[in-house]
């Protein structure tokens, strides 16, 4: 899993929710965050000879040997939901669900959690705490999110400062006090001039953001009596979570990006 460019204490986290042996672990961001990518990732990494992994996904992205795929045909009936029933009268260890996107598929899947199966999927939210109150929101009762939810991996993509003309500047008084709250302290950034490499953007590939959020019984105390995803987000930042912001400006103090990645995952003046 050190493919998935997550910082040691991120890795660990996940190390420690994969390893439940049954229960939801939600992966979450928008369209084109890597979120396949990590499914796929952590499917490899628990995959072997004792453990049963079968998945449904629209459309199969990669093929994973070892593991039972099948591809939803909504014009042969086989949607999510579906194919989750007939998946889950094989008795399957592991399931994954390539996205639930509807109601009846939540429901399955929390059911399949609480009868004994880990079951892996995605979600489009905005950060890990929502993904809680979006599957209260289709319908799911708080009590068994509570007792089937396992963990989740908020994620994103951002654009690498180009290493063949990366350059340093001191940063603005604007940057310094989003960064390290003092605009008047000296802080140097690096930004990409533009050069052929690449194509003149200063930019070159790009690097994953993680937010793992790890549910204690804290988490599940509060999903019962409450569905503010704020409430979900500081139980788990006092339990070590680090945002995606804060893990995106580690990534800019690093010269790894820029400012400007950092403001399209989180709103600067919320920081």
């Amino acid at each position: 899993m050190n493919n998935l460019g997550m910082s040691e204490e991120n890795l660990a986290k996940l190390d420690r929710i994969i390893k439940s042996p049954h229960g939801i672990v939600l992966v979450t961001g928008p369209t084109g965050s890597g979120k396949s990518t990590t499914l796929y990732t952590i499917l490899n990494e628990i995959n072997s000879d004792d453990v049963n992994i079968v998945t449904i996904e629209d459309p199969v992205e990669y093929t994973l040997d070892g593991i039972n795929q099948v591809n939803v045909n909504t014009k042969a009936g086989l949607t999510f939901a579906s194919g989750l029933r007939s998946i889950l009268r094989q008795d399957p260890d592991v399931v994954m669900i390539g996205e639930i996107r509807d109601d009846e598929t939540a429901e399955i899947a929390v059911k399949a959690a609480i009868t004994g199966h880990l079951v892996m999927s995605t979600l489009h939210t905005n950060d890990a705490p929502s993904s809680i109150t979006r599957l209260i929101d289709m319908g799911i009762e708080p009590y068994l999110v509570a007792t089937s939810i396992s963990g989740i991996i908020a994620q994103r993509l951002v654009r690498t400062i180009c290493p063949y003309c990366k350059t340093e500047y001191e940063a603005t008084a604007y940057e310094k006090k989003i960064l390290i709250g003092d605009k008047d302290k000296q802080l140097t950034l690096y930004k990409g001039e533009g050069c052929g490499y690449c194509n003149n953007t200063g930019d070159l590939g790009r690097c994953g953001v993680h937010e793992i959020m790890e549910i204690t019984r804290e988490h599940r105390d509060a999903i019962n009596d409450t569905r503010d995803s704020n409430v979900y987000k500081d139980i788990s930042i006092k339990n070590g979570m680090t945002t995606l912001g804060e893990e995106c400006k580690k990534l800019v103090l690093e010269g790894v990006t820029t400012v400007t990645q950092l403001a399209t995952i989180t709103m600067l003046n919320e920081i």
